[in-house]
């Protein structure tokens, strides 16, 4: 009996990492890995530079392309041994707060987890509230909304991934979702629609960007002593770039303390996402449904 063939529906895919990503493990790879597989992959590739019958095509031409290079950079990260389906190891909460997953990833490493993903769209939501209050004659709620969004978030937007559940929304792969390849340019007005609020089955890939340390602190008015010493050297009328910089690391700091910015607070594990998708699957109609009462 014939395989089943892997068909995806693809969220997200971050195009110029994939491309980076796959030009460096292709070309270590061995000579007798180029299996027939292999060589119908790189023959689709074939005048993807050359004219194209109008946008739309266009758009959607790169758009699979894309698609497919998810689906062999995981093929030779996974030969190469440098991909790691972290899935079931990160179920167990015991992982996160015992610090044993912190301890066995490395940032930089390529990791794969599928669980109940959440794709959140803050500037989306800030636009509703903008649209609401064009009704009011007080538009300060909306105002103050935008400035925290923006400030927070920017225009991207964020992937929440718990492995453990919602219920422990802590134990989670975070990152943002920047999009500098346009993948999401045609389709993210609708984004929301689509998904809705609740958390759905994905799959990510990705890289580790960053891992916090249990016992990160913020040291107690390192701040406010830092920004003393900068105004004392501006008395002078010379700025101090060592104080600067320090004053906005511990600003920074400070910030990432009180989860008012994108970095990760323990035990959440910071990523750079590289694909989002989940596999298709039939649906199966039971007898039951064709069943009157």
């Amino acid at each position: 009996m014939a395989l089943q063939a892997s068909v995806r529906e693809y969220l997200y895919v971050d195009t110029p990492r994939v491309r980076t990503l796959l030009a460096q493990m292709s070309s270590g790879l061995p000579e007798e890995r180029q299996s027939d597989r292999m060589r119908s992959w790189k023959a689709s590739l074939t005048g993807i530079d050359g004219p194209q019958r109008d946008e739309g095509v266009a758009e959607r031409e790169v758009r699979s392309l894309a698609d497919l290079h998810v689906a062999m950079l995981e093929e030779v990260a996974e030969y190469s041994g440098m991909l790691t389906d972290v899935s079931d190891v990160s179920k167990r909460s015991k992982n996160w707060h015992r610090g044993r997953l912190h301890k066995a990833l490395r940032p930089s490493s390529i990791i794969r987890v599928t669980g109940p993903t959440a794709i959140i769209d803050p500037a989306s939501f800030a636009a509703v509230v903008s649209a609401f209050d064009e009704i009011n004659d007080d538009d300060s709620f909306s105002r103050m909304v935008n400035i925290i969004i923006k400030s927070m978030y920017g225009d991207h937007l964020a992937l929440r991934v718990y492995p453990c559940g919602e219920d422990e929304w802590e134990c989670q792969y975070s990152g943002v979702v920047a999009d500098p390849g346009g993948y999401l340019a045609g389709e993210r007005s609708v984004l929301f629609a689509r998904l809705g609020a609740d958390v759905q089955e994905w799959t990510t890939l990705a890289t580790i960007s960053r891992i916090p340390a249990q016992n990160e602190t913020v040291s107690p008015g390192g701040f406010q002593r830092i920004m003393t010493s900068l105004q004392a050297s501006m008395g002078g009328e010379q700025l101090s770039r060592r104080l600067l910089e320090k004053m906005i690391l511990e600003a920074s700091r400070e910030l990432e303390s009180r989860g008012l910015s994108e970095a990760p607070v323990w035990p959440a594990i910071s990523v750079v996402p590289i694909a989002v998708y989940r596999e298709i699957r039939r649906s199966r109609l039971t007898p039951d449904l064709e069943i009157d009462g």
